[in-house]
């Protein structure tokens, strides 16, 4: 939303119920867009703050529909539906669904309430430049599906699988009922349409879903949990069908919608790029010659096909502590540091793309590299605004590590 590292401005944690959001003075999206002269819409989630000066309607959108986070997708009685959660599952919405800052009743399927409203802004802003952030919450636990979604898969025999697919599916339909209706109106062509995902698949769903061939999952920093779908379609003014393999990044979205838009970027700099002139191959090079991970004293970066993940050690007993794979701790706060040292995975993705062979060993000077490149980005960050109280553990080839987030 800012094109900028969150570190730079102290959001590095999940928020876990505190007073949190974006600075105010970090410009987000969608105030670059408006003052280019476009409608702003924001339909589903915001986890971006919901006090006074931080809620969607004060950060640059002229209309808002939906929730903070939390929430099931229908009442889970409802005929039809099937559910999972490897928590209690609540039968009423804990967190209301709001259309601007008033709570609205819905009793519909969220996934689907959430492409009408989609659907909405586009019939009443077609007719001039607009821009629409669509953040569906699916697939998220609980998992749940109604019988419209689940028919398609009633061969699949485990129930975890066959709801993530069914929700999956209601994603999909709405991508399709967004694109037909810009076609509807004539302006499909010289829209340009951002799919992206948040996270990989997360353990805690206890199969329902993979990141195979990929290491880890959410909450890690191995491929399995930052590598995600990143389509763009704009037939105007792209050429279709191109696979662009050099590493990008959702902090790309402030700067190559800007350019799109003829919008002026914000003063402050930006850690994203422009995408265009790599997509239309009017440049050389790569966008990005490093990428960077933190989430306190665990880190990451990528330079190239070379990807350096420090993490915490944890201990034998933590990972026996929880219940479940992905599991939280109760009642804990992270480390500042790291009291059983870091485990250090150095990995080419060219010839190791699942990070299952650790080069640390066999390339000092890689390793140093890449550690000395995480600290001089580290030297450009904010201390956080708060700390995280947050973390699980997991193993690597029994290796027992810490996550934080």
């Amino acid at each position: 939303m800012t094109g900028r590292y969150p570190q730079r401005q102290g959001y590095e944690f999940n928020p876990s119920g505190r007073d949190y959001g974006l600075n105010p003075d970090e410009a987000t999206l969608a105030e670059v867009m408006r003052s280019a002269g476009y409608a702003t819409g924001a339909v589903g989630k915001w986890q971006l703050g919901w006090g006074e000066g931080k809620h969607p309607l004060d950060r640059g959108f002229d209309e808002f529909f939906g929730m903070q986070s939390g929430t099931i997708y229908i009442e889970p009685s409802a005929e039809g539906v099937e559910n999972w959660s490897p928590l209690p599952l609540s039968e009423v919405r804990e967190r209301p669904i709001f259309r601007g800052r008033e709570a609205v009743e819905e009793t519909e399927y969220l996934t689907e309430v959430l492409t009408r409203e989609a659907l909405d802004f586009i019939d009443r802003h077609h007719d001039r430049p607009f821009f629409l952030y669509l953040a569906h919450y699916a697939p998220h636990t609980p998992l749940q599906a109604t019988a419209k979604y689940l028919d398609r898969y009633r061969h699949i025999e485990d129930p975890r699988v066959r709801i993530f697919a069914a929700m999956v599916s209601a994603v999909d339909d709405s991508v399709g009922e967004v694109r037909a209706r810009l076609r509807e109106h004539g302006v499909e062509d010289d829209t340009l349409i951002v799919f992206l995902s948040d996270n990989g698949c997360a353990f805690y769903l206890q199969g329902g879903c993979t990141n195979g061939p990929l290491s880890g999952g959410k909450r890690w920093f191995f491929e399995g949990g930052i590598r995600v779908p990143f389509l763009l379609n704009w037939p105007a003014r792209v050429d279709p069908g191109q696979v662009y393999r050099p590493a990008v990044s959702s902090l790309d979205l402030l700067p190559t919608l800007a350019a799109a838009a003829g919008a002026s970027l914000p003063e402050k700099p930006l850690d994203g790029v422009d995408l265009l002139p790599y997509l239309r191959g009017e440049v050389d090079g790569v966008p990005h010659e490093t990428l960077f991970w933190r989430a306190g004293p665990n880190r990451a970066v990528r330079r190239g096909d070379w990807k350096l993940w420090q993490v915490n050690r944890a201990s034998e007993e933590q990972v026996a502590s929880l219940p479940l794979l992905g599991a939280l701790f109760p009642d804990w706060e992270a480390p500042h540091g790291s009291p059983l040292g870091q485990l250090n995975r150095l990995h080419n993705l060219e010839n190791d793309l699942g990070e299952r062979i650790p080069v640390a060993d066999d390339e000092p000077a890689v390793l140093e590299e890449l550690r000395r490149a995480l600290d001089a980005w580290e030297s450009e960050l904010v201390e956080p605004r708060w700390w995280s109280n947050r973390g699980t553990a997991g193993t690597v080839e029994d290796e027992a590590i810490e996550l934080i987030f």
